[in-house]
């Protein structure tokens, strides 16, 4: 699996949403996938080689962002997640299933920082969960 295309997938449930944020990234030289909720995502997901998903905290159906997120990792432990949402809508701080959270709305270099920064953080050597080790020993390899 190739994690250095930098692939870029965006669940976001808002149509104009999605698709701003989409056409940022895109215009940055990502490929971009999009899916406007967390099942059709994880249809999405697969087996392909996504390095990064920006997804709404609240997104409508039976998954939110966190528990699309929790699933999607069952498969793809490297997966980071950036999420966006309204600034109720942020996780707790401290949920190691966090990766970051971007607040609605935001400037477009916001929303470009904070994809460069988490495609290019390193990973802690001792993290708690699956998905922190597993990125952490794909990188060092």
């Amino acid at each position: 699996m190739c994690l250095e295309r930098n692939e870029i997938l965006v669940v976001i449930h808002e149509t104009e949403r999605r698709e701003r944020i989409a056409r940022l990234i895109t215009d940055e030289g990502f490929a971009v996938t999009m899916a406007g909720e967390g099942l059709t995502a994880l249809r999405i997901l697969g087996d392909r080689g996504f390095a990064l998903i920006v997804a709404a905290t609240n997104l409508p159906g039976s998954l939110d962002g966190p528990a699309m997120m929790r699933r999607a990792r069952q498969r793809h432990p490297w997966l980071k997640v950036l999420y966006t949402g309204e600034p109720a809508t942020r996780p707790a701080l401290g949920n190691p299933d966090i990766d970051d959270f971007i607040a609605a709305p935001f400037e477009s270099h916001e929303l470009i920082g904070c994809v460069f920064e988490l495609l290019h953080r390193p990973m802690a050597a001792g993290a708690a969960d699956l998905g922190r080790r597993v990125r952490a020993e794909l990188r060092a390899s």
